[in-house]
Order: structure tokens, then C-alpha cells, then sequence
């Protein structure tokens, strides 16, 4: 190989990983922040499927990413099993969110039957229909002072 197609090789794989830089950068810029309330009604719609059972609209809210990783009955299985406080919450309280370009995440407490409070991560992904749930962790919900967010 010659040394100019060498290099006319190369300046296409710098220019080439320069676009792919600039169209990144630039589709995290177009995705919108959300405002905390558009979060915590993804929130409350999945909450309000899990409570009455229906695993299906619950999965709809998962992002691609999950939906990929689990099918419908292995959701189900993993909250049922993982997370059976998220089927029968008595009261649910909002914290703090953070949104970092295309994605998000938000403090849920959940107060169960038996008033113990346990709270999760939701952690979000804007997808082209709209934010979706990509990942829920829990963290010890016995906090000093009452989360100062929103109550429903």
C-alpha cells in the first residue's frame, strides 16, 4: 500500500470519528430536560400498573435496554420477587432529581402496609417516545428528615 492512500486512509478515520463526536454531542444537546413532575407521573403510571397487576403496561414503561434484557414474565418475576414493596405502597414521596442530558434520576420513597418506609433510585433514559425507566435501585429509606419532595 502506498503511502498516500495510507494516509488519505487515516485522514478518513480521524474525520470520520470527528463527525461521530459532533452528531453525539449535539443529539445530547437536543434532548430536553424534564421537568421533576414528567418523571414522577412515569413513576406513579408504573406504580398504579404494578399495584393493579398489570405487568404489561408496568413493562411499557421500562426502557428498550430492559425490555431487552427481560422479557414481560421475567419483569414480572424480578418485581415480584426484588421488589414486592412497589406493588402495595401506601404512600409514595418524591426527592431530588438530576438530569444530566439524556438521562435522569429521582429518589422515590415508598411507605409500605406495615409503615415502613423504603426508598429506591429510578434511574431514566429519554428515548424517542419519551423518558423511560431504565433501572431501579433501592438505598436504606430511614431518613433523619422526611423527604422535602413532593407527596402523593
Amino acid at each position: 500500500m502506498n503511502r498516500w492512500l495510507k494516509i488519505s486512509f487515516l485522514l478518513f478515520f480521524f474525520a470520520l470519528c470527528g463527525v461521530a463526536f459532533v452528531v453525539t454531542h449535539l443529539h445530547r444537546k437536543e434532548t430536553p430536560a424534564p421537568a421533576a413532575r414528567e418523571l414522577y407521573s412515569i413513576v406513579n403510571r408504573q406504580l398504579s400498573a404494578l399495584r393493579s397487576d398489570d405487568f404489561d403496561s408496568a413493562y411499557r414503561h421500562a426502557a428498550s435496554g430492559v425490555q431487552q434484557m427481560f422479557s414481560r414474565e421475567q419483569f414480572e418475576l424480578m418485581i415480584r420477587r426484588d421488589f414486592s414493596s412497589m406493588t402495595e405502597p401506601q404512600r409514595i414521596e418524591f426527592g431530588d432529581v438530576q438530569v444530566a442530558g439524556g438521562s435522569a434520576i429521582a429518589q422515590v420513597f415508598l411507605t409500605a402496609p406495615d409503615g415502613a418506609m423504603r426508598g429506591y433510585l429510578y434511574s431514566f433514559t429519554a428515548e424517542a417516545d419519551g423518558w423511560k425507566i431504565d433501572g431501579v435501585q433501592s438505598f436504606d429509606a430511614q431518613p433523619l428528615r422526611r423527604p422535602r419532595g413532593t407527596q402523593l
